[in-house]
């Protein structure tokens, strides 16, 4: 649900990975594009990537703690996709996107799913295939957090690869799926 012509646009892709939604991004005008990942692998496939595509887009190698409005600008699209829940600090990281954002980020949420009503919101641990623990908020947790980061409206784009989560992963009474989401400011 991009728009097809970003002209005039500044587009932030936070955990880039190789810049597909970067790329993708200059591809329909948009001014300017800021590419961040923490990956010394995802770098350099994104510059590799960059020099045959003679793009324009800039790479950012920073920690998202030490994102800064003033020395990087503000966007007015921020792409924050599946980073939530590899994240120490989210909720300090979901503060500072909201500082960088001037029209709307679109985001997409690794989130828990109860069996059950819990009648709550919750974040939920799951551990990784590498044993790293990783933080899964409910649908009513990732809307309150936005809200809370200072967003006044989410958009529900939709869901995708829903599934149930083995027991090595200590998730028992929840399923995982992805959400995409606009977070408007």
């Amino acid at each position: 649900r991009l728009p097809a012509d970003l002209s005039g646009n500044t587009v932030l892709d936070i955990g880039c990975n190789e810049g597909f939604f970067s790329f993708d991004a200059e591809r329909r005008g948009a001014e300017r594009v800021v590419a961040i990942d923490k990956s010394s692998e995802a770098r350099d496939k994104f510059y590799l990537i960059k020099e045959l595509m003679n793009s324009k887009v800039e790479f950012q190698f920073v920690d998202l703690l030490e994102l800064d409005p003033e020395k990087l600008g503000k966007f007015d699209i921020v792409f924050f996709l599946s980073v939530f829940h590899h994240l120490r600090y989210p909720f300090q990281v979901l503060d500072r996107i909201f500082e960088l954002t001037r029209e709307y980020a679109i985001m997409e949420f690794v989130e828990a799913v109860p069996e059950e009503d819990l009648g709550q919101s919750v974040l939920v641990r799951k551990l990784s295939k590498k044993g790293h623990l990783h933080i899964l908020p409910t649908r009513q947790f990732t809307i309150e957090m936005l809200t809370r980061a200072g967003y006044s409206k989410i958009a529900i784009l939709g869901t995708h690869r829903e599934h149930k989560v083995g027991p090595e992963r200590k998730m028992d009474g929840f399923r995982e799926r992805r959400v995409l989401l606009r977070a408007i400011r």
